[in-house]
C-alpha cells in the first residue's frame, strides 16, 4: 500500500525578511547564486538557499526550526552578502537598517548571532547531519 504525504508548503518562493524579523537565528544554507537572474523587477543578484528559522528562544533551545527549502533571497545587500557562500552556511538574524539612498526605504542586513546562540544551531545541524547519515546507512542496498 502507498504511503502518502502532504508537500511541505513552506519550500520554495522568496524570502520575506519582514516575516523572520524576530527570528532568534536563521541557518542560510547557500545553495547557488547567479549574478543579475532575470525577474519581472529587472535583473536581480539571486541566492537560492535552505534556511532553518529559529522563530522564538523555544525553538532554539528543542531544535526544531521551521525549514524552508529552495528559497530565493533577491534583496541587494543580502543577495551580495552570501553570494561567495555557494555549498557552505552561515547563522544570522535580520536587521533593517537605513539606506543610502535618500527617500529609499530601510534595507535588510544579516547580523551575526551571539557565540551561545551560534553554538545551539550547530548542534542542531550537527545533530541533523548524523540523523540523515544514520537513516542513509540503515537505507536498503538495491544492487
Amino acid at each position: 500500500m502507498l504511503n502518502f504525504a502532504d508537500i511541505p508548503n513552506q519550500s520554495g518562493g522568496w524570502l520575506k525578511p519582514a516575516e523572520h524579523r524576530e527570528a532568534v537565528a536563521i541557518l542560510v544554507e547557500v545553495k547557488g547564486f547567479e549574478r543579475q537572474r532575470p525577474t519581472p523587477h529587472g535583473p536581480k543578484d539571486s541566492v537560492l538557499a535552505n534556511l532553518s528559522v529559529f522563530n522564538t528562544q523555544a525553538d532554539l533551545d528543542a531544535g526544531t526550526p521551521a525549514i524552508s527549502e529552495g528559497v530565493r533571497i533577491e534583496q541587494t545587500v543580502l543577495a551580495r552578502d552570501l553570494s561567495g557562500l555557494v555549498n557552505q552556511a552561515t547563522i544570522v538574524t535580520l536587521a533593517q537598517v537605513p539606506s543610502k539612498t535618500p527617500g529609499s526605504n530601510p534595507a535588510w542586513v544579516w547580523r551575526q548571532v551571539d557565540r551561545a546562540t551560534q553554538q545551539k544551531v550547530v548542534a542542531y545541524a550537527t545533530n541533523r547531519e548524523a540523523a540523515l547519515q544514520a537513516a542513509m546507512s540503515d537505507a536498503p542496498d538495491f544492487d
